[in-house]
């Protein structure tokens, strides 16, 4: 238990998202690719930050359990060191992190991770802070989903992911049912797999010419606009997600995707009880390829 004066100065809990529809499109000269996404916040599962009065002269020193891969900065600490940057208020603290979100799972809880930073941030710099735009400036620099996560609602997204227009989405009574296949897919080797796709099947690299605004505020019938371009190369180059998509359209699922780059993939059912029993019956009897399969998210309309 906490003592009075050990209590966190606060306790946050970034969710993940998935990906509804997703197109890639040209890359820019700046290494980024134009993308048009709807991107959907889920509360579940979430990472849990922990932030605490540090050391005098400390500045940010972070901690993670388990431990993120990599020996440099990681997304929490680069956007605490952005946001100083910019503002000049750097306060010390001792940021502990939680990592509930799996990572190379196309949820983007790293980026929602560095996003609750800069909002807690922004809510404590007081006179310092930076407001909205310079903020959503700051969070496009950390990566192209953090922007998404700093607004928080559903969104269409063009740009980078940057250029976003709020959008409710009527779920039409569906349940959506997030699995986790334990595989882990790069970003960087998903964008790179898909540029090399592009090259040998020109007629794909087509421009994007549809503004979110022009978008229904509803993504149905599923059919009619729902589709990750991701799984043109992702299932070729991990059949096992290609043969977890088709499970779950067995099951019963009336739209199946790809979050993001993967791993991670989501079915929508007509019913919560339709959700769960193709969620047991999938995760008791994954497909070939799949060691082990667990339901991270099973949410109703």
């Amino acid at each position: 238990m906490d003592t009075a004066s050990d209590q966190p100065l606060a306790v946050l809990t970034p969710g993940c998202k998935v990906n509804l529809h997703l197109r890639i499109g040209p890359k820019r000269e700046d290494g980024y690719h134009e993308l048009e996404t709807f991107f959907y916040p889920l509360p579940e599962p979430h990472d849990v930050l922990t932030i605490r009065t540090g050391t005098a002269g400390g500045g940010c020193v972070f901690s993670c359990d388990p431990p993120l891969p990599g020996d440099g900065p990681n997304l929490v600490e680069r956007a605490y060191a952005e946001y100083a940057k910019a503002s000049g208020f750097a306060p010390d603290i001792a940021v502990h992190l939680e990592k509930r979100i799996p990572a190379g799972a196309g949820l983007g809880g790293g980026s929602s991770d560095a996003a609750a930073m800069l909002r807690w941030l922004e809510d404590a710099a007081g006179d310092k802070a930076l407001g909205e735009t310079h903020l959503a400036r700051i969070a496009v620099g950390l990566g192209a989903d953090v922007p998404f996560f700093l607004l928080g609602e559903p969104a269409w997204a063009g740009g980078v992911g940057d250029e976003l227009t709020p959008a409710q989405m009527d779920w039409g009574s569906m349940t959506l049912l997030l699995l986790d296949p334990h595989v882990h897919v790069s970003t960087g080797w998903a964008y790179g797999a898909w540029d090399g796709y592009v090259m040998e099947n020109p007629a794909q690299r087509i421009p994007l010419t549809s503004k979110a605004a022009e978008h229904k505020k509803t993504l149905f019938p599923a059919g009619t606009v729902l589709g990750n371009d991701f799984e043109r190369v992702v299932f070729s180059g991990f059949p096992a997600l290609r043969r977890l998509k088709e499970s779950l359209l067995a099951e019963g699922a009336s739209v199946a995707l790809l979050s993001g780059s993967g791993a991670c993939l989501f079915g929508l059912f007509r019913s919560p009880e339709q959700a769960k029993k193709a969620g047991q019956r999938i995760s008791a009897t994954p497909p070939p390829g799949i060691e082990r399969l667990d339901i991270l998210c099973m949410l109703e309309a």
